[in-house]
């Protein structure tokens, strides 16, 4: 008996064999490469204190729609080693203490909503003067989610690059009389430019011969 296949059935014949393939095409693989997020290499920022703190009691958030936890990187963390990596104290008194208000990435549906915020307090020896500022850094990321993990690690590096810029511009906006600026460079010294040396201005002409002796 010879089987024939309809018009039809000949046109899904290739859509068939693609689903087929599919089933057996392999996962993608779960990105593993999350380098810590460190900041060294940016400028330090010096100030007139001398010392800082990084604040205890922060509790990273859970529960309910909280992803924050699955970071490949511990969010609360990088910004203590941030603080660590850009503050740097240079007098012999006063206190500046960094502190994390939030830290939290949420996850609904499709959408993850992240918020950095963090305060650093300083007061001066006496505890006469004192100030603070607050930086605050958002990111968001909406669609479909194939490795949640990068998404959020990329989600906390959007962030604390965010943050950083937030922060120095805070603190030079609001303490700007608790930052010491770095000495300026003072350009290095030239040797002067060789003087050309004068034209000469001898112009002596040969001696003339002597006069001849007289004849007798």
């Amino acid at each position: 008996m010879t089987l024939r296949l309809t018009r039809r059935a000949a046109l899904c014949l290739p859509l068939l064999l693609a689903s087929c393939g599919d089933d057996d095409a392999p996962a993608p693989v779960a990105r593993r490469d999350f380098p810590p997020l460190r900041y060294g290499y940016l400028p330090v920022i010096s100030l007139n204190v001398q010392r800082v703190e990084t604040a205890e009691g922060f509790v990273p958030p859970s529960g309910g729609d909280e992803v924050s936890g699955l970071s490949p990187v511990n969010l609360g963390d990088t910004l203590f080693a941030t603080a660590r990596d850009r503050l740097k104290p240079v007098a012999t008194s006063g206190v500046a203490t960094f502190r994390i208000l939030i830290a939290s990435i949420i996850r609904r549906r499709d959408t993850l909503n992240g918020v950095l915020e963090v305060r650093l307090d300083v007061t001066d020896g006496d505890g006469g003067n004192s100030g603070y500022v607050e930086a605050r850094a958002i990111a968001t990321h909406s669609g479909s989610i194939a490795d949640l993990r990068a998404v959020i690690y990329d989600m906390a590096k959007s962030m604390m690059a965010d943050m950083n810029v937030e922060l120095e511009y805070q603190l030079r906006n609001k303490l700007r009389t608790w930052i010491v600026e770095p000495p300026a460079e003072v350009p290095p010294a030239t040797a002067p430019a060789a003087t050309p040396a004068a034209p000469s201005t001898d112009q002596s002409l040969p001696l003339p011969p002597p006069p001849a002796s007289p004849r007798s």
